[in-house]
């Protein structure tokens, strides 16, 4: 039976993507039981994770380690593909999909799969096209996305979909740790983490930096999607910058990563300011109890 995760809030409709593949959290995280139930429920759009293995297996799989979530330790990037196969989730013992088996699910629906790529060194040729040629069964139905901008021209040269995680440009997280080696490394002038230099210049209005910035961010990639931690968007809105309005003028759509259910006191305002400042999609774990709260707005 359908689920309505596409409300229509102040005239606009607002999307729930089901993180992870994250329906009623029945099943494993990213595990091809879990797609299968958002694809039978008829979910507008679902989030799986995809990771290179050693032999260039693409493995439906969220950390860089398997340690926490599977009965195996080490480096996933150091496995073979037939090593995968022998791993089980904790506690679901599910295995773990590859992304071809994931594509096939999808291709019996209408689902919309947006495909988080993880990979930050420089992909190969080899890579690119079988990541390709995995996507091409669903390609009017899949959104590829990365802060790795560099690992998406490619694919949008061709034809496919992509989005920008501008993260490690450009983030507002005021609590992290600026020894920690993340990118960016300095934190500006306006309360973002910001390695451009005219984050760093005195006597530059804010609405000048950000307007600046967009515009640098923009052409690092055609994009047709930004998805931007929530926190960011909520630090700009401070400034009286609407991001996804912004964007909107440039015809690219905003999702907002990744909202957590806090009960309808909280959830519910934070919904309706990130719907005020143009968000179309919303990536959580919660979909259905958030798409709820919305319906309510």
């Amino acid at each position: 039976m359908a689920v309505d995760l596409a409300p229509v809030v102040a005239g606009a409709r607002r999307v729930f993507c089901c993180h992870e593949a994250t329906l009623t959290g029945r099943h494993a995280r990213n595990s091809l039981e879990a797609v299968a139930e958002c694809v039978a429920a008829g979910v507008p759009r679902l989030e799986v994770d995809v990771r290179f293995l050693a032999d260039d297996g693409m493995l439906v799989f969220h950390d860089g380690w398997f340690d926490a979530t599977t009965d195996t330790d080490g480096a996933v990037s150091t496995f073979d593909t037939a090593a995968t196969r022998r791993i089980r989730t904790t506690p679901h013992g599910s295995t773990l999909p590859l992304f071809e088996e994931v594509v096939d699910v999808i291709r019996h629906g209408e689902t919309l799969l947006q495909v988080d790529l993880k990979l930050m060194r420089w992909m190969t040729a080899e890579r690119e096209s079988r990541l390709a040629a995995a996507m091409e069964p669903i390609r009017d139905r899949v959104l590829i996305g990365s802060m790795a901008h560099w690992n998406l021209r490619g694919l949008h040269d061709r034809g496919f979909r992509v989005a920008l995680d501008p993260t490690l440009q450009w983030h507002a997280l005021p609590q992290r740790d600026p020894g920690g080696g993340i990118a960016p490394g300095r934190m500006g002038l306006h309360g973002l983490w910001d390695d451009a230099p005219l984050a760093h210049v005195p006597r530059v209005a804010a609405a000048h930096y950000l307007a600046s910035r967009v515009e640098d961010l923009l052409a690092l990639l055609p994009a047709s999607e930004w998805m931007v931690d929530y926190r960011t968007l909520l630090h700009l809105r401070t400034m009286e910058f609407d991001l996804g309005l912004e964007l909107a003028k440039r015809g690219v759509e905003l999702a907002a990563w990744t909202i957590r259910d806090e009960g309808p006191d909280a959830t519910k305002p934070l919904l309706a300011a990130l719907f005020s400042l143009g968000t179309a999609t919303v990536i959580t774990d919660y979909a259905e109890r958030l798409a709820e709260y919305a319906r309510a707005l």
